[in-house]
């Protein structure tokens, strides 16, 4: 009875004691606070995704009430790593420079490429006042143009993912669902990208003597290797395959074996819908009208962030 009696005393001291230690942290970490924390950054501008969070969960992003993200301005430490093309070769240091624009990306390998294009536009415009020079050789007399660009009108003009634009269905009833490419597989896409710069260089610089068929050889190489790469991002872009009466497939061994052996017809509905949906969000082309000889022309827009975020010297 006495030790049941003095086991409670011991118990209510011991509650007693916690609450006064915690209090007493609260008070000492007030106390030390940084006077210059009232001065830290602020969100400089809330974007809408162009996927609208769709793939996401609430562990790799979290949107706010009206399903926007708030974006602050880049740091001297931010600016520094975006400058430094040895730095940017390592993912690492990208995702840290995104989570440290938008903290409310927690998971940056599933961003998909539409949104992270967006919130790389987004983090220009909160940085420095969102003001883009971008340099473009008019294909008529070979003058290099500079243009200034206004992010937010990007922002303004990005288009948004349609929710009957995530499926397809093919002519056996299948119905397949898809998701544009996300960070994780971004490595792979500038590969392919690379793959694509470098035969049409080889092309272009083949000795004009070359037969036909040696040149038809060296393409086909790379359109091997083009098609290859495209096939992985493709089967990883799926989310399923819906079939009739049957459970959905979700198994990415399944799939990316199943994608193999369907007709070219069938692949090729698949592979335009996730070409479709990595068009959406900040606008891939820019209308162009040369300043020396007032050609006009349509050129592609790049947002990787090693030439988007590039001091120009």
């Amino acid at each position: 009875m006495h030790t049941g009696i003095y086991a409670m005393k011991f118990c209510k001291k011991s509650a007693i004691f916690l609450k006064i230690l915690i209090s007493s942290m609260i008070n000492i970490i007030m106390t030390h606070s940084n006077p210059l924390q009232k001065f830290y950054r602020q969100p400089a501008l809330y974007i809408s995704l162009p996927t609208q969070g769709k793939w996401y969960n609430t562990k790799q992003v979290s949107l706010n009430a009206s399903k926007e993200l708030a974006v602050y301005s880049m740091t001297a430490r931010d600016d520094v790593l975006l400058n430094t093309p040895d730095a940017m070769l390592n993912g690492e240091s990208l995702k840290n420079v995104i989570m440290n624009c938008v903290p409310d990306v927690h998971d940056v390998s599933a961003l998909t490429l539409p949104d992270l294009e967006s919130i790389f536009v987004a983090m220009k415009v909160a940085t420095n006042n969102g003001v883009w020079d971008i340099s473009k050789t008019c294909p008529k007399c070979n003058t290099v143009c500079t243009y200034e660009m206004h992010c937010q009108q990007i922002l303004d003009q990005q288009s948004y993912i349609d929710e009957s634009d995530c499926s397809v269905t093919l002519d056996n009833g299948l119905v397949v669902n898809v998701r544009p490419y996300n960070y994780a597989q971004r490595s792979l896409f500038m590969q392919r990208q690379f793959e694509e710069e470098r035969a049409m260089k080889q092309y272009n610089a083949a000795n004009p003597e070359t037969n036909d068929f040696t040149k038809a050889g060296v393409m086909a190489q790379a359109v091997d290797r083009i098609s290859s790469i495209t096939f992985r991002l493709v089967a990883e872009s799926i989310v399923s395959v819906e079939l009739p009466g049957e459970e959905p497939v979700t198994k990415s061994e399944y799939i990316d074996d199943w994608l193999q052996n369907i007709s070219s017809v069938q692949a090729n509905l698949v592979i335009e819908a996730v070409e479709k949906l990595n068009l959406c969000g900040p606008k891939k082309t820019l209308d162009v009208v040369c300043t020396e000889c007032s050609h006009e022309w349509t050129d592609p827009v790049s947002y990787d962030p090693i030439s988007f975020f590039a001091k120009r010297s």
